[in-house]
């Protein structure tokens, strides 16, 4: 065998390793656009599942507050005080008609197809101010106030936690109680670190907590699990005793155009 020159044994061996070290780069660099193509997919896929759970949830709470607004016992009472008005006052047999036709002319079609990304402020708000006209149709004793400012009627709220709100303040608040009663719905904008908050007030000068002290109902229950899922841990639902008597319930959602993604 001819002896080895030093040199050109080293030059090779350089070649060699220089060969090596371009695929074992090569092969880490494919091998990080597989992980990174796996992850980015994966990452995909966990937001169409969280979509999907949210649109769920929406539809799911669509339903549950058509059926509970079109329920026999809610209809019964309305018709009932029509038939008894009828008698002795038909122009309020008159009026809790038409409180009951607007009311489910405002409810029933955004029931149908509103989505949370599309629902407005303004749109809530009258479902709200035909939800309590009616209510105070029913009961006179009771009166109300909606304060909503003419530059915030477009800001993005998502569908029925108003109307669950209201009626929570009805129900618990209102009815219990002997003798006038007040319900008010107020929207504001406040200042954050994170930007603009619309803070949404509903309360009553009813009952008080009574036994509902710790506001776990159901239906703010299912507002919470919406909001979670809607804005993460940027909107909160928080009930507290007003001074005087009754109970203030408050959204505090990130202030957004109805057309503004989540989270956008």
């Amino acid at each position: 065998l001819p002896p080895t020159d030093p040199a050109a044994a080293h030059r090779s061996h350089s070649v060699d390793a220089a060969i090596a070290g371009f695929f074992l780069a090569g092969g880490l660099a494919l091998w990080g656009w597989v992980r990174e193509r796996r992850a980015l997919h994966d990452l995909a896929r966990e937001h169409e599942l969280t979509q999907a759970q949210v649109r769920r949830q929406q539809a799911e709470m669509r339903l549950s507050v058509l059926a509970a607004q079109v329920e026999p016992l809610f209809l019964f009472n309305t018709l009932a005080g029509v038939r008894s008005a009828i008698a002795t006052d038909p122009q309020r047999a008159s009026e809790l008609i038409d409180r009951l036709t607007a009311y489910l002319r405002a409810t029933i079609p955004r029931l149908r197809g509103d989505g949370a990304g599309e629902s407005t402020l303004a749109s809530q708000a009258e479902i709200v101010r035909t939800y309590l006209a009616l209510m105070r149709a029913r009961l006179p004793r009771m009166s109300f106030d909606i304060e909503v400012p003419a530059d915030l009627v477009a800001a993005r709220c998502p569908p029925l936690m108003l109307l669950s709100l209201a009626e929570n303040a009805v129900k618990h608040g209102v009815e219990p109680k002997i003798g006038p009663a007040h319900v008010t719905f107020r929207a504001a904008q406040e200042p954050s670190p994170e930007g603009p908050v619309l803070v949404l007030d509903v309360e009553d000068d009813g009952v008080g907590f009574g036994q509902a002290a710790a506001g776990t109902g159901i239906g703010l229950t299912n507002i919470r699990e919406q909001l979670a899922q809607l804005y993460g841990g940027r909107a909160t639902l928080s009930l507290v005793a007003r001074p005087q008597n009754g109970v203030r319930a408050t959204l505090r959602l990130p202030l957004e155009s109805a057309a503004s993604p989540t989270g956008a």
